[in-house]
């Protein structure tokens, strides 16, 4: 009796098990595509047919995607990363040798004892003006694919004239240490994918595209002997193989002045740029459209001190509690509304700041994350036969702090982040832009996303 009741139980304990796995695959939704912590693509739920069942393909999918996908994943990720820094056993140079892949963090376990306003600058003075971009070589655009429709180009170049592998440089004295290396292919590549992207748009429309370094890098910058700053050949060499309406400005150059004269253009804690260095670099955007932003300080903000961000949500570094950021949440000088769009005909209405983020998640806060499908945002106080003027941000979180600058300027902002859109679902994003009327599209995104071949892979699918 005993081992039939036994034999029962475990029937009936695999039983919910796979009815577990089916609920997960058929019933609920899909949830996240793409995984901030550990920056990579999650499984997708596995198609069911007589041949991908037949042939083991089904089992293995379901198998990868419930890996990917099982209750409490993420909090489970972010024990076993606390548990690895309890006690504080893994030291500042630990984490300083674990992080040379993104550049070496700044140690800045001398600034402990001073005031926290001493360490956390809030810019209030007018932005000092930024530098224009330094003249780049013109050069002819890469072939367009077919779908692209003829732009006028730039000025032939000789291709053999650039480096076959182009660097972003930081500067230590006479010394350059390449922190990025591309081929001239990988950006023939790139370049002709944002030509097709600016071939949708109107005649006098743009594209203005801007990589953000990691704060990692900026922090290595300031830890060397005799800094000089950073630099990019990346950005002219893809402002040169790209159409006339195409503009490609390095955020790496407008940055390193006031980095190095100690402006607060980058967190210590966080992996993002300071809303105040998004400003600097969105303000140089402006111009390529023929538009300029109001003062820093003209924007409507609430600060948030400390703030402790993605840096120390995954090192738990005690030094980095000691020095907390300061945050500014910035919203728009104009009244909006923000829908998040889950299909073309689906969206909910939601806060431009989401006031119940997690503390380490606050920098990303705005529109309610960069997880949604589409996010349209829309000026409410426009007539009502107005004709919204309109732009698109091909974007990751990097971005999101900047839709209140994007805001001066334009009626209406689509926010779109290749690793959480789902063409199936919402159709290209080709159709999408026409359909919008957009006037200009603006790619604002890290370095770990823009120069990466998922990112890019994805972008090239969606249009």
């Amino acid at each position: 009796m005993k081992k039939n009741l036994l034999a029962v139980l475990a029937i009936a304990s695999l039983l919910a098990l796979l009815l577990v796995g089916v609920y997960e695959v058929v019933l609920t939704p899909e949830g996240e595509t793409f995984s901030e912590s550990e920056n990579r693509l999650l499984a997708t739920r596995p198609g069911l047919s007589l041949s991908a069942w037949k042939s083991g393909a089904f089992a293995e999918g379901l198998e990868a995607y419930l890996a990917d996908h099982f209750p409490g994943r993420r909090r489970l990720i972010a024990w076993s990363q606390d548990l690895r820094q309890v006690g504080s056993l893994a030291t500042w140079e630990d984490y300083a040798r674990v992080s040379e892949d993104e550049g070496q963090v700044m140690d800045y376990g001398a600034l402990a004892e001073q005031t926290a306003a001493a360490v956390t600058p809030r810019p209030t003075a007018q932005p000092t003006a930024v530098p224009p971009l330094t003249p780049q070589p013109d050069a002819a655009a890469s072939p367009a694919p077919a779908t692209a429709t003829p732009r006028p180009t730039k000025e032939p170049v000789d291709l053999t004239a650039w480096p076959r592998e182009l660097h972003f440089y930081l500067m230590d004295g006479d010394k350059k240490s390449a922190g990025i290396t591309k081929s001239q292919g990988e950006l023939l590549r790139q370049g002709q994918l944002l030509s097709a992207y600016a071939s949708l748009l109107p005649e006098n429309g743009r594209l203005v595209m801007t990589v953000a370094p990691l704060s990692s890098r900026a922090a290595r910058l300031q830890s060397y002997a005799d800094p000089r700053g950073m630099t990019s050949e990346i950005e002219p060499f893809l402002h040169a193989v790209t159409p006339q309406n195409v503009s490609v400005i390095s955020a790496a150059d407008l940055l390193s002045e006031p980095l190095l004269r100690g402006e607060y253009v980058y967190f210590r804690s966080d992996r993002h740029w300071t809303p105040y260095g998004a400003y600097l670099v969105v303000s140089r955007l402006m111009e390529e459209v023929g538009q300029s932003l109001p003062d820093y300080d003209a924007f409507p903000k609430q600060q948030e001190y400390p703030f402790l961000g993605t840096v120390y949500r995954d090192t738990r570094n005690k030094r980095l509690m000691q020095n907390p950021d300061t945050l500014d949440l910035l919203t728009p000088l104009h009244p909006v509304e923000v829908r998040r769009y889950s299909a073309p005909n689906n969206y909910e209405v939601v806060p431009f700041i989401d006031e119940n983020a997690k503390q380490e998640d606050r920098y990303a806060c705005y529109l309610g994350g960069p997880h949604g499908q589409l996010t349209v945002v829309t000026r409410t106080d426009l007539p009502a036969d107005a004709q919204p003027k309109t732009c698109c941000m091909i974007t990751d979180s990097f971005g999101l702090c900047t839709v209140s600058y994007f805001l001066c300027c334009y009626d209406r902002v689509i926010v779109y982040d290749p690793r959480y859109y789902d063409k199936a679902l919402m159709g290209s994003l080709s159709e999408t832009i026409e359909g919008y009327g957009v006037q200009d599209i603006f790619a604002v995104a890290g370095e770990v996303d823009l120069y990466d071949s998922v990112y890019l892979n994805l972008l090239n699918q969606h249009f």
